[in-house]
């Protein structure tokens, strides 16, 4: 039951989530940023983007009419360090539209009143955000490049000007957010109407793990690669930023949680950690002692690797210059492996921005496809679980030995994989590598081994490379053994669905169609009647065509894993020309080279009526 005030703001709410806006927002944004997060979509939302206008008419039916809920959520574990795993949220597509749309609005009418422009913030879809040719991203993903490297251009300044830098951040800054104080702050700086912050609190409260039934006391926020969360985080030390933005004695730059100050004196180091302890203690925060240095000139240059960065620089405006050439290309790649073995013998980027160098390192690699060395690759691995996502990309395109699945393996095995991504992550960049030769069904088959359990995380891991990797029949037999399970989780279930086309020729599919139809629910037949539509609808063909066609660089195979199997439902769709579906295949030659791809397409073609 709603209140009797409700109708008023229902009105509000509809001109904010109105159809045509939300649709827009999806094409514009959220479809682009739900096709690439963490866990793979089994048709990269295809099926939610053609039925765009009755999902945004129901979304608009549902918070207009008081009965809006957000969806669970699936919630992993990414390790940072020690074992210590930092939660990430992935929120379903019609969840994320709302956040979204929330976010834009807000950030148009907070941006202006920033009390300091060295706090340094950007939403990640603003136009001028940059993407260059290694692909870099921030420190922590929290935005556009060019934001951090405004920040660390800030920070040297301090160096160059001071004698002291002093670096923090905040311990746990998410977890700790108290609601209540931010609302305060948020509409100090905000003239937004109540019911689009109730909204949007509301949306993230209940993503908010509540393990246990326990009770919910409004504090924290979600992690998720959605601005939302990143902005309410901003907009929270809008009040620490007016404190120390007037300072003549103290320079000032924050780039979300991690602030930093120049001075000239010890005494006055001293003092701005103190005044911002306890400015952060009247909302509940701590400054993250563990993290905090006060550093002279000249180790604030070794901390924040100036030499380094600006030497990798000039490696990559080399590499820009030289793109077309492969042997200056390659030389380039063989560089960054040798830097980052060095640095590993010397130690060299265990300190300071290190974990920043070997990043940008790792990023060189997979843009020159340059194989990662079996040392190397065991070393992040196993010592630097905060890389493994940069690690994992590389690897992909690199080229994958079975010395490192091996090494993989092994890791898996030991206890010390402790988090839900690094099984997903390694898992994912397998299935979009490319294989020029077939190992020993038995590497494969000891991996899949090490995936044991009946956590989601581990499922899809094991479906996923059951599905590139293996038989029909042994992935039908995972299916069917694990329907308990799969089925209580709307993306497993989605994934079980994408697995159509792999069943569709063969004496396992009317036992498959029928396990999916009885336990998928409603999203996963979203899924699963896409794909018919693909074998089927020349119309749907039609409308994917372009999107089928177009190559994925990201990828070592240059097409994901979910477009392949879309690809493969064309193939077999007999209402379209012969001709075409070739045409489509051929178009993917990275792909028909992979010893695990080709006979499979090589078989359906063959079998084209």
């Amino acid at each position: 039951m709603q209140s009797p005030k409700f109708s008023q703001k229902s009105s509000q709410l509809r001109r904010l989530v109105a159809p045509k806006r939300l649709s827009d927002l999806w094409k514009s944004q959220i479809r682009d940023k739900m096709r690439k997060q963490i866990v793979p979509d089994a048709v990269e939302f295809l099926d939610f983007h053609f039925d765009i206008k009755k999902r945004t008419a129901q979304i608009e039916a549902l918070v207009c009419g008081g009965n809006y809920l957000p969806s669970p959520i699936l919630r992993l574990t990414m390790e940072k360090s020690k074992g210590l795993c930092r939660q990430i949220s992935l929120p379903d597509p019609s969840d994320a539209l709302i956040l979204q749309i929330l976010s834009n609005r807000l950030w148009a009418a907070i941006s202006p009143q920033a009390p300091t422009d060295t706090a340094f913030f950007a939403p990640q879809d603003q136009p001028f955000a940059k993407k260059n040719i290694v692909d870099q991203e921030d420190e922590w993903g929290y935005g556009p490049i060019e934001s951090w490297l405004d920040f660390q251009k800030e920070i040297l300044k301090f160096s160059k000007n001071r004698k002291y830098i002093v670096v923090t951040d905040i311990a746990n800054y998410y977890d700790f957010i108290i609601h209540q104080y931010l609302r305060s702050i948020i509409s100090e700086y905000t003239t937004e109407k109540e019911h689009s912050l109730d909204l949007l609190l509301f949306i993230l409260d209940a993503m908010l793990w509540r393990p246990d039934y326990m009770p919910n006391f409004g504090i924290g926020l979600p992690q998720m690669d959605l601005d939302a969360p990143r902005l309410l985080a901003h907009t929270h030390l809008f009040e620490i930023d007016a404190l120390f933005a007037n300072d003549p004695d103290a320079d000032y730059a924050r780039y979300m949680d991690d602030i930093d100050f120049g001075v000239d004196t010890l005494a006055k180091a001293k003092s701005v950690l103190r005044d911002l302890d306890l400015a952060l203690q009247t909302r509940n925060l701590r400054v993250n002692s563990g993290k905090t240095q006060i550093l002279t000139a000249q180790q604030a240059v070794s901390h924040f690797k100036v030499e380094e960065n600006l030497f990798l620089d000039r490696l990559i405006g080399r590499l820009e210059l030289h793109k077309t050439n492969p042997i200056r290309v390659g030389f380039y790649g063989r560089l960054a492996v040798k830097l980052l073995r060095s640095s590993r013998a010397r130690a060299r980027f265990s300190t300071g921005n290190g974990s920043k160098i070997i990043k940008r390192l790792l990023s060189i690699i997979k843009g020159t496809r340059t194989p990662i060395p079996d040392d190397i690759f065991r070393w992040l691995l196993v010592e630097h679980p905060g890389l493994r996502k940069e690690l994992f990309s590389a690897w992909s395109k690199s080229g994958i030995t079975k010395n490192q699945i091996d090494r993989l393996i092994e890791f898996l095995r030991s206890g010390e994989a402790i988090d839900d991504m690094v099984f997903i992550l390694s898992i994912n960049s397998m299935t979009h590598a490319r294989f020029g030769r077939r190992f020993n069904n038995s590497l494969f088959s000891n991996l899949r081994l090490s995936l044991k359990g009946g956590e989601a995380s581990m499922l899809y891991s094991r479906l996923l490379l059951v599905s590139r990797f293996d038989s029909f029949s042994l992935l039908w037999s995972e299916i069917s053994n694990t329907h308990t399970i799969w089925s209580r989780h709307k993306f497993l279930s989605r994934q079980v669905a994408g697995f159509a086309p792999l069943f569709f020729n063969t004496s396992l599919w009317d036992k498959y169609a029928a396990l999916v139809r009885r336990w998928s629910g409603d999203e996963g037949m979203s899924v699963f009647e896409f794909h018919e539509g693909l074998r089927s609808d020349p119309t749907t063909v039609k409308a994917v065509r372009a999107f089928l066609k177009a190559s994925n660089p990201s990828s070592g195979t240059e097409i994901s894993h979910a477009k392949a199997l879309m690809v493969l439902s064309v193939v077999q769709n007999d209402k379209l020309d012969k001709l075409q579906r070739a045409q489509l295949v051929g178009s993917h030659a990275v792909m028909m080279s992979d010893s695990y791809y080709q006979p499979i397409f090589s078989a359906a073609l063959s079998s084209m009526k």
